[in-house]
């Protein structure tokens, strides 16, 4: 301890007269101590910004937007619910098979077979060898399918629709977390200078304290309160460099990139003016309640692709083919076989899978439709939650605003009064945290404030490229959606599509059923024994019946 206080006052008798904290005043001092050191102006909040930037949020997001791994992830898995849009369309579409059958017999006959043979052949040959090569072109086409094909394509294109707001919604996420990064990567920057700036301040004034010590004005507890105070500021400003750094890297893990010299946040368009307004867009663009809505029309489509199961199926195939020997080749020896054949199929008897399908079906869309009024109820919370969180921050951010020009009048008023003698050094450096903190809270709010701003528009459905970003190139689902209906399409599709609507089946839901009020007043069931708990030691788990760790594995059957 006596070398460090050794050490502060050389450094406060020699070096620190040279380099001022902030600025320097000409008022007099009370003695020649006070003359070799500056007093610590305080500059405002937005000083910190006054470098020139090279990054803006604009730049970041269509970044993120075209490179996020997440996101594109994403926008693959829509584009594998695309195919099975296509799945469904192929079942009214004709499919063509080519079959080639080839094959060789041998025979040792035996004496009737011997027998009954011509002489020449048993003269010739007394073994008996057969080849022949079948070829078939074979075409089926679907003309009925019982409303199968009509079912599965609605339930197709409902989870397409899912699937697109289901993406919105990732966007949306995606957005609110660059957002959110972007502003704490400026929040953190921001306090990482407020805490340098702030043990520059706090070791003037410790070099101060120590100068006056030997002079004779103050005592040793001075020293130990600036100097507590110094190392204290020492461990909030490690603090802030590791929150800032793990903010960089939470900003490189969305972006792909470290942040340069962000520039400040701009204003977020489309903010509803109040809550009702918030919560009827919500209620209309909210992706979430919009993936809820088609998930419940997929699964009731389902329900008539369950029951069309029961329904006959009109196919018509078509074949042609030739058969004949393979060797010796002769075109002239293949037999042309030419034929078509109507089949209708009738499920009489299944066991009782399609009613259980049926079943199976209505209790997936029950449980769906009761999502979407979850997912209704969940976003009228989080749009009040999220309007109150950035109404509170607002509200913050105008009282801080006073606050830290109060602060600021305080600090300063106190650090004149100090060097008057009229202030202890516990004051002084009281004002001086009281500053700090009142600045950081304030860029917190702010950080706070403009983030919930972000959420609101994602509890809304509003916070996507298009409505922020002019000139970004955007991802278009329905793209892929239309290439999938193209792929494999033949002329005559439509018309066979609408044989299939004729005598579908219902997507009717079943009564969902609900609990009937009991008539006895609820209450809590009785208590059990009041126990008082102790603190156990640890004990090793009892070995299940016939699983003993003795047992040899191969014992097991």
């Amino acid at each position: 301890m006596t070398s460090l206080l050794r050490l502060l006052a050389l450094v406060g008798a020699v070096s620190l007269p040279l380099v001022p904290v902030v600025g320097q005043v000409s008022q007099p001092s009370l003695n020649e101590v006070h003359a070799r050191y500056a007093a610590p102006l305080t500059d405002q909040i937005e000083d910190i910004d006054a470098a020139p930037a090279d990054d803006d949020l604009a730049s970041v997001l269509a970044e993120a937007y075209g490179s996020n791994p997440a996101i594109a992830a994403q926008r693959y898995d829509l584009r594998a619910t695309d195919d099975g849009l296509g799945i469904a369309l192929s079942r009214t579409r004709a499919t063509v098979q080519f079959q080639a059958t080839t094959g060789y017999d041998y025979t040792d006959p035996g004496a009737i077979t011997q027998a009954a043979r011509p002489l020449a052949d048993r003269l010739n040959n007394p073994d008996i060898e057969r080849n022949d090569v079948t070829t078939q072109l074979v075409v089926d086409q679907p003309l009925w399918t019982g409303g199968r094909a009509f079912a599965e394509t609605r339930s197709a294109r409902a989870d397409i629709a899912a699937g697109r707001a289901a993406l919105r919604g990732a966007e949306g996420n995606l957005l609110v977390d660059l957002i959110a990064a972007y502003a704490d990567v400026r929040r953190d920057g921001k306090v990482l200078s407020i805490r340098e700036r702030n043990v520059t301040v706090l070791g003037q004034t410790l070099a101060e304290v120590v100068a006056r010590r030997r002079a004779g004005e103050l005592t040793r507890t001075d020293i130990a309160q600036a100097e507590t105070q110094f190392m204290a500021a020492q461990v909030q400003l490690t603090a802030a460099q590791a929150q800032l750094e793990a903010s960089r890297s939470t900003f490189a893990r969305l972006v792909g990139r470290t942040p340069g010299r962000l520039a400040p946040e701009p204003p977020l368009p489309l903010i509803p003016a109040s809550v009702d307004e918030a919560l009827d867009v919500a209620a209309q663009a909210n992706p979430d309640l919009a993936a809820a809505i088609m998930t419940e029309r997929a699964s009731r489509a389902r329900i008539a692709q369950a029951r069309a199961e029961a329904n006959p199926t009109i196919s018509l195939r078509g074949t042609a083919g030739t058969t004949g020997p393979v060797s010796p080749f002769d075109r002239r020896d293949q037999d042309i076989t030419l034929g078509a054949r109507a089949t209708l199929t009738v499920p009489l008897i299944n066991g009782g899978r399609i009613q259980a399908q049926i079943a199976q079906a209505k209790n997936r869309n029950s449980a769906d439709l009761l999502r979407v009024e979850a997912s209704r109820r969940d976003i009228v919370d989080s749009v009040l939650t999220t309007w109150n969180a950035w109404a509170s921050a607002k509200r913050n951010v105008e009282m801080q605003s006073v606050q830290v020009q109060a602060a600021r009048i305080y600090y300063d008023g106190t650090f004149k009064e100090y060097r008057e003698g009229l202030r202890s050094t516990f004051d002084v450096l009281f004002a001086q945290n009281q500053l700090r903190e009142t600045e950081i809270a304030l860029i917190s709010n702010r950080r706070d404030a403009y983030v919930a701003q972000a959420v609101l528009l994602r509890r809304i459905g509003k916070l996507d490229v298009a409505s922020l970003l002019d000139g970004p190139t955007l991802y278009d689902p329905a793209a892929y959606t239309k290439r999938v209906e193209r792929r494999g399409a033949l002329p005559w599709d439509f018309g066979f599509r609408v044989l299939d609507i004729i005598d579908h089946p219902s997507d009717r839901p079943q009564r969902m059923e609900q609990l009937k009020p009991s008539n006895n007043t609820p209450v809590i069931a009785s208590p059990t024994t009041e126990q008082e708990p102790t603190i156990v030691p640890a004990r090793a788990a009892t070995p299940l019946p016939n699983h003993s760790p003795r047992q040899k594995a191969g014992n097991h059957e």
